[in-house]
């Protein structure tokens, strides 16, 4: 692996992981952020019970479908990109963007339908970074030289 590989590499790893924290934190919460509850304008212990468990349900499904995706792209990154399987260049961001754009997207949803303050903006930020990743990887190694 060249180095812009392995700068590429870590680039993705750092929303990799924290998406994996967070889907984690989702799938082992037992109540509500406090951003699930400024958008429903009540707290979990206010909800009842059935509406308490049907909404951790949705959120513990998030969390789980982050796990699921991040280490898939765990396994992609430690494996094929690491041997410099070029369709892992485009793989990696390819599903992180698209993984990333859709969870801002429903964030945003959540925003503009509630007054909650949702993580949409550092969920944007990690679009960037799966993006940086990718241009890195495709970008022009002006150090080569070129055959005339």
């Amino acid at each position: 692996m060249n180095r812009r590989e392995s700068a590429a590499m870590a680039i993705h790893a750092i929303p990799t992981l924290g998406l994996m924290l967070q889907g984690l934190l989702y799938v082992t919460t037992p109540t509500f952020m406090p951003y699930h509850s400024e958008a429903l304008g009540v707290t979990s212990e206010e909800l009842p019970p059935h509406y308490q468990g049907f909404l951790l349900g949705v959120i513990k499904g998030m969390g789980a479908g982050s796990v699921a995706v991040t280490t898939a792209l765990l396994i992609m990154l430690g494996i094929p990109f690491r041997r410099g399987q070029s369709w892992a260049h485009w793989a990696v961001p390819l599903v992180g963007v698209t993984f990333t754009v859709l969870t801002a997207y429903a964030a945003l949803t959540i925003a503009w339908r509630t007054s909650a303050s949702t993580p949409w903006l550092p969920t944007l930020g990690l679009v960037l970074l799966y993006m940086t990743g990718g241009l890195i990887c495709y970008w022009p190694d002006r150090t080569s030289t070129r055959s005339t």
